[in-house]
């Protein structure tokens, strides 16, 4: 019994041997046994066949790793009809191809233009104001959390601006603007300005009514209109203005009466006028160049 036992555990022995033999691997990165490729008859077995170079712990770990991390990671997008990704780039839907400067883009003819017939530039913009606060970060003592009580109503107060190289000149509305008031709006600017204007603004359906456009047919040389790309309001300088006026200048305001926020906004844009570095500031902000 003792010989049967030690024959069955050195058959055991000798057939895990072979089972555990190690792969070798090949120039193209392939494995093969380099014993027991023959299958034994009645046994089964690989015949002639490649084996995972995982299996043989040999397997190049560093190579793979390094392809991984270094190699690029995005398909080739050339000649497929498709745009590859990239900051700061609007898509074809918004009818730009990125930030372009003011002498490259289709406002140089006007801006040439303008020095050249001794035209004021004039960047045109409206927004609006309700009575509903607009909240912000603010100061208060330590522990005493600062509460807005405000009455839920929905009026508003509607605001157009035009901007020059050193001031700015604005006029609120107690209803929403259209044509009427943009026209309104373009007389008091001849008014208050003796040159020529170039205005420049985006396109409001109500800048392109036949109201405004027999407006300004009637001024003659006195009034010119250019308008800015599609979905660009980073050009306008008076967006700045608007950001400026609702987060610094009458953030958490909680008016009882539309006549109060008229007088708080009306107030807080006067304020800002007479500070000339905040009008370069409005400027410096636009991506005009």
């Amino acid at each position: 019994m003792g010989d049967a036992t030690r024959g069955r555990r050195a058959v055991g022995a000798e057939a895990g041997t072979a089972d555990r033999a190690a792969p070798e691997i090949s120039a193209d990165g392939s494995a093969a046994h380099r014993g027991g490729t023959e299958a034994r008859p009645g046994s089964p077995g690989v015949r002639h066949e490649f084996v995972d170079g995982v299996a043989s712990r040999r397997f190049d770990h560093t190579g793979v790793w390094r392809d991984v991390l270094h190699r690029p990671r995005v398909a080739d997008l050339t000649g497929r009809g498709l745009d590859p990704a990239a900051p700061d780039r609007s898509g074809v839907g918004a009818e730009r191809s990125g930030h372009r400067a003011l002498e490259a883009g289709p406002l140089a003819g006007a801006k040439k233009n303008a020095t050249r017939q001794g035209q004021t530039i004039v960047f045109v913009d409206e927004s609006g104001l309700s009575e509903r606060p607009r909240r912000y970060r603010t100061w208060a003592p330590c522990g005493q959390t600062p509460v807005l009580q405000y009455h839920f109503r929905w009026k508003t107060l509607s605001l157009a601006a035009g901007i020059t190289w050193w001031n700015f000149y604005f006029k609120l509305y107690p209803e929403a603007i259209k044509a009427p008031q943009i026209i309104d709006f373009l007389a008091h600017l001849l008014r208050h300005l003796r040159r020529p204007l170039l205005v420049i603004w985006d396109g409001l359906p109500g800048h392109r009514s036949a109201v405004v456009r027999d407006f300004v047919a009637q001024q003659g040389d006195r009034l010119t209109l250019e308008r800015l790309p599609g979905y660009a309001p980073e050009l306008n300088p008076v967006e700045h203005i608007w950001g400026h006026l609702k987060k610094h200048e009458i953030p958490n305001l909680c008016p009882r009466e539309l006549w109060q926020l008229s007088t708080a906004a009306r107030a807080a844009l006067r304020r800002m006028r007479r500070r000339p570095t905040l009008v370069t500031a409005f400027w410096k902000q636009a991506d005009l160049w």
